[in-house]
């Protein structure tokens, strides 16, 4: 028998069951009507007892905008609950909740609409804090990745418009698996070390380096110090570099270019000495090889067409690829390829680029390139020591250049400072300190550091020599001084140059001479046929009535005054013509060799090149032909050799007239010692003299 107690319980179990179930039919039904005041109030109280439908009705009425509870994240939140709720139940109350159209589908297509009604309210929001409430509230949605990438994607674009290495920080901190945290940590990294570096000093990126020696930018400051630190360019402060920044990256860099510098010249002494004085170079095969080199000259030779070098064995140094070559200049060369220029050594290593339109040969350590259809200058380093910015750059002379911008001129130095203004229509080079440039049509002198020593007021200036200057005035010339004195006066037509301290003047077509001083020592008095006439060995040309003879620097003839033609004394003989033929007489005016040559030349070691019966040959002092007139030209080669010529062709014989190379050749020039080049038909080759060898032939030399 069942207890009373225990049947009473049922009875409440079953009438509370009931009310319950009730209260849910009666919320559904309010609900289905818009009452929601009725349904929200049914569901909360049914909430305990049936919160899978209880949940579910209180979502719906959460979503609806229709009403004054609206509450996406409530809506949300009883979701929740409802599918968590209804996966828990038996299949009874799953199948009396149809009734109500509370089925797992329903639960998931209100969740879904939930997820996208919600996301789409914190994502128009466009706020961190909406996205970040969306995101740890919503967890179940699938927008949540949607919106991390944009809540990211926002705190990036906040921390990018603030820029600053602190912003950038916190982004990658805060969001450490945001897709931009690359370009966020580059861009923190960039920033960073703009800020500490921001003075833009030596000691700035020295801190830099040594508080954040892992950061990508090292490598930069490392290169700013280096800029900063060597910017002079010197050997010094390359080498104090080296000694203070062992560490830095930038020091193979510095050694090359020290060395460099200081090899400037690729003089085999310059070589050796460098070793002496920086034994700690890291590189002392490079030495030891450079000082090989330096002593070896190269040859250009050409081979289908593409140029390269041989050395003094014929034995090929540096293969024939280029379009063009020059000959070596402190111990590089200047070469073309693929339409470019560059420069490489006798390594054949390539040492500055092919990059430029036009290169001049290294002088002094520098050349003068084009590139972009302007000039600059750069070094042995392949340094730039200009801008490329001129129209024209000239040679360096006493440390300093003209340059020319627009048809002006002005000066840079050798680090390639502008020192002296570009406003001068014409500049000439450096000579003893000054300069004659032209300025408002007017010519006068400027010092080193662009101040006016002389005066803007002649119509033409020359160079100083021997701290003397020509100048012109209203068509007439004369010399100052660098004080702007006149040594001599603008009154003469014409003006020689000082030899033996002795300078003719020409005034009316007529000619004398003055001293260095000034002072006319020679009155003008002989005839100026046009040819400059200078005092050689202490005699000079006097010309009267188309009759010369020589004069000392009194004045006074040493000589008849009766030949067609005289050349002033040397080795003791003057070549005299008479009735235009030439023969020597010596100081006592004896005729020491007949008249009886139509030219000759001055003696010169003991012989004369003469010509006869238009031929060629030399003769000693004592007139005897030397060297047979058979030949149509004869040069001297050097000490040892002559060029002969028959009927243009070329050939080589010694001073005992020994043919070396025969009469076959077009063109032949001594390039080094005892080797020359030859050209017949257009080819090249190169020859031995002191073997007597061909050392290299360009292919069909011989046809």
């Amino acid at each position: 028998m069942v207890h009373k107690k225990n049947i009473f319980f049922l009875i409440f179990v079953l009438f509370f069951n009931f009310s319950y179930a009730g209260k849910i039919k009666k919320a559904f039904t309010a609900l289905s009507v818009y009452n929601y005041f009725e349904a929200k109030r049914l569901f909360e109280s049914a909430i305990k007892k049936e919160p899978a439908a209880a949940a579910y009705g209180l979502s719906i009425i959460y979503y609806r905008p229709d009403n004054p509870f609206s509450n996406i994240d409530s809506a949300y939140k009883f979701v929740i609950i409802s599918k968590n709720k209804f996966s828990a139940l038996s299949i009874k109350s799953i199948e009396a909740y149809k009734q109500y159209n509370v089925t797992k589908k329903s639960i998931d297509s209100l969740q879904e609409l939930i997820h996208h009604k919600s996301f789409e309210l914190y994502k128009n929001k466009n706020t961190i804090d909406a996205l970040n409430h969306y995101i740890n509230v919503y967890i179940t949605a699938p927008q949540c990745f949607d919106a991390i990438n944009i809540r990211n994607k926002l705190a990036f674009d906040i921390a990018e418009k603030e820029n600053t290495f602190q912003a950038y920080k916190k982004f990658i901190e805060t969001y450490p698996l945001a897709k931009e945290i690359e370009l966020a940590t580059e861009l923190y990294e960039s920033s960073l070390f703009q800020e500490l570096t921001k003075n833009n000093t030596i000691i700035d990126y020295e801190n830099f380096i040594k508080n954040y020696p892992n950061s990508p930018y090292v490598a930069e400051a490392e290169n700013l110090i280096y800029a900063f630190y060597t910017a002079e360019g010197t050997i010094k402060k390359y080498h104090d570099f080296i000694k203070k920044y062992p560490t830095n990256h930038n020091i193979e860099t510095a050694w090359h270019n020290l060395y460099s510098l200081y090899t400037a010249d690729y003089k085999t002494e310059s070589l050796v000495e460098f070793k002496l004085d920086f034994p700690d170079y890291p590189y002392a095969d490079i030495v030891n090889k450079d000082i090989e080199l330096s002593q070896k000259f190269l040859f250009p030779i050409l081979e289908k067409e593409k140029w390269g070098f041989i050395d003094s064995t014929g034995i090929i140094a540096i293969n024939c690829v280029y379009e063009w070559v020059e000959p070596f200049s402190e111990g590089l060369s200047a070469c073309g390829l693929n339409g470019k220029a560059g420069f490489i050594n006798k390594a054949g290593n390539l040492k500055i680029p092919f990059i430029y339109e036009e290169v001049e040969p290294f002088k002094n350590g520098l050349s003068i390139v084009k590139l972009n259809k302007k000039y600059g200058v750069i070094n042995k380093t392949g340094t730039k020591v200009t801008e490329y910015e001129y129209d024209e750059i000239a040679y360096f002379s006493e440390g300093l250049a003209s340059v020319t911008k627009n048809e002006k001129y002005g000066f840079i130095d050798e680090t390639g400072k502008l020192v002296i203004p570009i406003i001068y229509t014409k500049a000439a080079d450096f000579s003893e300190g000054l300069s004659a440039v032209e300025f408002g049509g007017q010519s006068g002198f400027i010092d080193r550091k662009g101040n006016i020593i002389i005066p803007f007021k002649y119509d033409w200036a020359d160079g100083f020599k021997n701290n003397l200057a020509k100048v012109k005035y209203l068509k007439k010339t004369g010399i100052i001084n660098k004080k702007g004195e006149f040594i001599l006066p603008c009154e003469y037509d014409i003006l020689g140059e000082f030899v033996e301290d002795k300078i003719m003047i020409v005034k009316d077509n007529k000619y004398g001479f003055a001293d260095i001083n000034g002072i006319t020592i020679i009155p003008i008095q002989f005839d100026y046929n046009n040819k400059p006439i200078e005092f050689q060995n202490g005699y000079a040309i006097a010309e009267k009535g188309k009759k010369q003879g020589l004069i000392d620097k009194t004045g006074k003839y040493v000589s008849p005054k009766d030949y067609e033609k005289i050349n002033p004394y040397n080795e003791d003989l003057a070549a005299v013509c008479k009735k235009e033929k030439w023969g020597f007489i010596d100081k006592k005016f004896k005729l020491q060799i007949q008249f009886i040559y139509d030219n000759v030349t001055d003696f010169k070691d003991g012989i004369s090149i003469a010509e006869k019966n238009e031929s060629i040959g030399v003769i000693n002092k004592q007139g005897k032909a030397v060297i047979d007139f058979k030949y149509d030209e004869i040069e001297l080669l050097n000490s040892k050799y002559y060029l002969i010529s028959i009927n243009n062709k070329w050939g080589i014989i010694d001073k005992k007239t020994n043919v070396v190379l025969t009469c076959d050749y077009d063109e032949i020039e001594l390039v080094k010692d005892s080797f020359i080049k030859i050209q017949r038909n257009k080819k090249i080759a190169y020859f031995n003299l002191q073997s007597g060898k061909f050392i290299w032939k360009q292919e069909n030399f011989n046809n």
